[in-house]
């Protein structure tokens, strides 16, 4: 035990959290606010909660997207940062932002005129399609300065910088909550310190909670491809570089895997969604409801990921491969304690975590035990989460590319489908088939970095 908090580790402990734990922040504030977003559209009852929920799925496999390119940028932008290039790294930070620009656009336009499709795909219950499409097409609206934005972060992370887009998150978590807090609700009057103080409100619901979430990720977007054109950027972007079609396949070379992962995972979550949803409304809203305490464990962890990537692509672009392995491997180490700890704590807190989003009795009491079975996972987490990281520094991404296409879709899809469907376990079979499926990811992941053989990935 002593030898794994040895004196030999702490430079490189120092080093793992000097970069992640602005990214923690970053996701602690998301997850905190995720739950007052939720807080607040749970009070306008179990249909708008499951409105909301039958997008989040679709709505992570188009942001998957846009963070796999940002992938591809992070490993290159980190390799030429370790070598010492930094001229080379903004060029590829231009051409990266410009493919960030285009596929935005395409996104946008999908989702205007695809919408109606979602429900369907989620086989929503007929009762909040309407309510269901008018959210996608308003959070649409954000798309362009919202996804671009999140290529200009992998890009100024890639680089050595996760404070500005710590800031970013900060203003868009904080604007989201403020904004949500006029447009969700009608005009009322609210009582401090004794007086009575009207409150203006556009009371648009679950449209309301849209908007405001358009509103504030696209202007967090927009702050960060502004801080690039600062004089002390992390980056100095050559905003005028020619297309370089080589630069454009070094790129993908690493964002298709990645893309292909992110679609795996994903498509994986809308069929687990769908399965879910076919248990009613209200275990649908407890499901959706339940993944927002989830991501206590799994946001913190992207912090410890992002310090990874940034640290393992910088020590092989420098030549230090031994540095990599070992900052990556405590990256993983550390984030395993954290998580570890965390799983405790919503296992005991389950019923206290579930009631600040619901006040619907039957939503709290299957939440409640969804999160306890999701306690579970919370390790697992740390290691399929920051090992992918690790790899994700080097450029190795075909591989675990194909372990979670495995691991979605031979073990939580198929035992969801025993446990939840045909055993008739329900909704916490459905849970039980995603923790089984996050150890199998995990383990494999784990087990690939251990190996060692992404220290001759090329990028």
């Amino acid at each position: 035990m002593q030898a794994l908090f040895s004196r030999g580790h702490r430079a490189a402990d120092r080093q793992v959290l000097r970069l992640a734990w602005p990214c923690i922040l970053e996701n602690l504030t998301v997850i905190l606010i995720s739950f007052v977003d939720a807080a607040m559209i749970g009070v306008l009852g179990p249909k708008a909660t499951a409105a909301v929920g039958v997008n989040a799925s679709p709505s992570w496999l188009l942001g998957g997207l846009v963070q796999s390119l940002g992938v591809g940028g992070t490993a290159l932008v980190a390799r030429l940062t370790g070598a010492g290039d930094a001229k080379e790294a903004g060029r590829v930070s231009a051409l990266v932002l410009r493919m960030a620009l285009l596929l935005s656009a395409f996104l946008t336009a999908l989702m205007l005129f695809g919408a109606p499709a979602v429900p369907i795909m989620m086989n929503a219950d007929a009762s909040i399609v309407d309510e269901a499409v008018a959210y996608m097409r308003l959070l649409s609206l954000g798309f362009i300065p919202h996804y671009t934005g999140i290529a200009a972060g992998a890009l100024i992370r890639g680089a050595g910088d996760t404070k500005t887009p710590m800031a970013a998150g900060l203003l868009s978590n904080g604007l989201n909550v403020v904004l949500n807090f006029f447009l969700i609700y009608e005009p009322r009057t609210v009582k401090l310190f004794g007086l009575s103080l009207p409150l203006w409100g556009a009371g648009m619901g679950v449209r309301g909670a849209a908007a405001a979430s358009a509103l504030a990720t696209g202007i967090s977007g927009a702050f960060l491809l502004l801080s690039l054109l600062r004089k002390k950027s992390v980056l100095r972007v050559q905003w005028r570089a020619a297309w370089d079609g080589q630069v454009v396949r070094r790129v993908l070379r690493v964002a298709y895997p990645a893309a292909l992962e992110r679609a795996a995972i994903n498509l994986g979550q809308i069929m687990f969604a769908r399965m879910v949803s076919s248990v009613g409304v209200a275990a649908f809203a407890a499901h959706n409801q339940s993944i927002q305490v989830e991501s206590l464990g799994y946001m913190p962890a992207y912090g410890f990921s992002a310090a990874a990537t940034t640290l393992v692509g910088q020590g092989l672009g420098a030549g230090r491969p031994d540095d990599a392995r070992e900052r990556g491997g405590r990256a993983v180490f550390l984030c395993l304690l954290l998580l570890t700890g965390v799983g405790a704590f919503m296992f005991a807190a389950a019923p206290f975590l579930i009631s600040l989003l619901t006040p619907d009795a039957e939503v709290r009491a299957i939440g409640a035990l969804l999160i306890r079975i999701c306690a579970f996972e919370q390790p697992f987490n740390a290691l399929s989460i920051v090992a992918a990281g690790a790899l994700r520094g080097a450029g190795d991404t075909k591989v675990p590319f194909y372990y979670s296409l495995v691991s979605m879709w031979g073990v939580r899809i198929v035992l969801a489908w025993v446990l939840g469907t045909r055993l008739g376990f329900g909704v916490a079979g459905f849970w039980w088939a995603m923790v089984a499926d996050l150890g199998v990811r995990g383990a494999l992941l784990v087990l690939r970095f251990h190996r060692g053989r992404w220290v001759n990935a090329s990028v």
